[in-house]
């Protein structure tokens, strides 16, 4: 217990990451993975059902893909290969394709169709997310989660739409020259993103998790609609019927490219490789010719793939796609470097009623008081964050086992999970080791580290307002503030304040994560300071595309998705237009 303790709280910071990486892993498993005869022994005692609440039948209405299932070497020749195939490559294929382009899909992830979801977190972490969840920066300050397989991130995530701010695409068009961003045809991009994903307001029912940060709001007189505001979500017909959306959705609610653009690319005669992992790319002259890949078949046997083909659109995603360019042997200095992560961290509320972090809709309000995004994008934003067992144990403070066990027993059911989200200045970079595998480097400046620890102070506010008893957060010495009343008081408050205050942001003493992975081939007119130019071709290499959020050149200040997307429709046609385009 000792040499765990003296890891933790050491000086050196390869020892403070050898602790959390061992406190992580062991606290995930303890509480996720399911008995050997039956439910986790843990569910029980910390008030986890662990289950659907109904059979789940196959959805009707899911369009089902079929994947190429090749038995050996494979060699094809097609206009444009996509890599990836979550938001921004599902969208390239589905636009491609429909213009009459030849194209072929390569994910490296999974297809898990809706009636392959299953009820467990463990399994479900492990099959959907990158590095089976245990994705982080080198020296494992953020915890950083990634969706994988067919749908990538869409199929995973708490689905919470927004349409970028007019601030964001005002800087872009005018400081990075992606000209066309304030006109109607991005727009249109926007709109026909929105359309495809039936993004709606009917699902947004505000569980105890979320329903905390809306009674916040209303008790400090924020002013709904400016301050804070429902969010609409991209789920028709899910009825709350179980509470795993944020590990695939066993009914076919959700509507992630899975079932609305990769359909459509397959529809209109794209090939779609599953489990086949892009190495490089193969170049002469600056020019793309071809993609090797490897695809891994159901037996473990390994298959060479080689795609010839006219254009790539790399969406492999903002770690994966500067790292197959590096691999393909391009140096150029843009190419990784930007990465943006909205840094996030987690305030807890302790309730007198049971509130069931894990339940409901995950993420249905947004209190976006504290983000300017009619002029800057600068700031934060809080919203809620579902806490399954696995998730919430990796995440609490660990002082000693029985403390830790005692929390998840007597607190957890009782807590509600807020996140606070900033749009940074930091950016961090994406790198390739010597085996040819990411290496993620990131590091919060001294500003972006003093409004993250403000956005931690107004969470516990709002938090306290909506009748908190206790607020905690997941330093590794936590602010643990507790009343014995049915509330905080201003004075239990205060020391709140005092806590967090004192404590700051630093990395390893408290727990950080992302799942707005972002930037590391930013767009830019420059090809000395950005990967790739407004069209979203390349800089360094022809015919060479990128479609996913490694372009952004800073932070979007919202919740990510549907930006993806409509970028990815507008750098589509770009691609659409060079392939059509005369030689010469």
């Amino acid at each position: 217990m000792a040499y765990l303790k003296g890891w933790r709280d050491s000086a050196l910071p390869v020892k403070r990451a050898g602790f959390q990486a061992l406190k992580r892993l062991s606290a995930f498993v303890f509480y996720s993975i399911p008995g050997s005869t039956g439910p986790n022994p843990n569910w029980e005692a910390i008030g986890y059902p662990g289950v659907l609440p109904e059979p789940v039948p196959v959805p009707p209405s899911e369009p089902g893909l079929v994947p190429v299932d090749p038995a050996g070497e494979v060699e094809l020749s097609v206009d444009v290969c996509v890599v990836g195939a979550g938001a921004g490559g599902s969208v390239a294929a589905s636009e491609l394709s429909a213009a009459g382009l030849g194209v072929v899909v390569l994910e490296a992830g999974e297809y898990t169709p809706a009636s392959a979801v299953v009820p467990s977190e463990y399994a479900m972490t492990a099959r959907s997310f990158e590095a089976g969840g245990t994705l982080a920066t080198d020296d494992l300050a953020f915890q950083l989660l990634a969706g994988r397989g067919a749908g990538g991130g869409t199929s995973v995530n708490w689905m919470a739409c927004l349409r970028p701010p007019p601030a964001i695409l005002r800087r872009w068009e005018a400081e990075f020259g992606l000209a066309g961003l304030t006109g109607p045809e991005f727009a249109q991009d926007v709109e026909a993103v929105w359309a495809a994903l039936e993004v709606n307001g009917r699902e947004s029912q505000r569980n105890p998790n979320n329903d905390a940060l809306w009674r916040g709001a209303v008790a400090l007189g924020y002013r709904e609609g400016r301050d804070y505001r429902p969010l609409p979500r991209n789920a028709v017909g899910c009825r709350q019927r179980c509470d795993f959306c944020g590990f695939g959705c066993p009914y076919g609610a959700k509507r992630s490219t899975a079932l609305t653009f990769l359909p459509r690319a397959a529809a209109h005669g794209a090939r779609l490789f599953f489990r086949t992992s892009v190495s490089a790319l193969e170049l002469d002259g600056g020019r793309i010719r071809a993609v090797r890949a490897e695809y891994r078949r159901a037996d473990g046997r390994r298959v060479p793939v080689r795609v010839r083909c006219r254009a790539v659109a790399l969406g492999a995603g903002a770690i994966h796609t500067p790292a197959i360019l590096r691999r393909s042997g391009l140096t150029a200095a843009p190419i990784g470097s930007g990465l943006r992560l909205h840094p996030t961290t987690v305030v807890l509320g302790e309730f007198a009623d049971e509130v069931r972090p894990w339940a409901g809709p995950p993420q249905t309000v947004a209190i976006t008081r504290f983000l300017d995004a009619e002029e800057t994008g600068r700031g934060f934003w809080i919203e809620a964050a579902p806490a399954h067992p696995g998730l919430a144990a990796l995440s609490i403070p660990w002082t000693d086992g029985v403390a830790h066990k005692r929390w998840m027993a007597e607190r957890y059911r009782r807590s509600t999970a807020s996140i606070v989200l900033l749009s940074e200045r930091s950016h961090g970079s994406v790198s390739v080791g010597p085996d040819g595998a990411p290496r993620v480097g990131y590091r919060m400046n001294r500003e972006d580290r003093a409004e993250l620890t403000q956005g931690v102070l107004e969470t516990g506010r709002v938090l306290a307002a909506a009748g908190a008893r206790g607020l905690a957060t997941l330093h590794t010495d936590p602010v643990d503030v507790r009343s014995e009343h049915e509330r905080l008081s201003d004075e239990e408050f205060a020391r709140f304040v005092a806590g967090v205050s004192a404590r700051g942001i630093r990395p390893h003493r408290v727990m950080l994560a992302s799942a707005h992975l972002m930037g590391s081939c930013p767009m830019g007119p420059d090809g000395g300071r950005a990967a790739v130019r407004p069209t979203g071709e390349l800089w360094s290499a022809e015919n060479v595309y990128v479609v996913d959020a490694s372009v952004f050149p800073t932070s979007p200040a919202v919740n990510p998705m549907v930006t993806i997307m409509a970028m990815a429709r507008r750098t589509s046609r770009a691609i659409v237009g060079r392939l059509r385009s005369p030689p010469g």
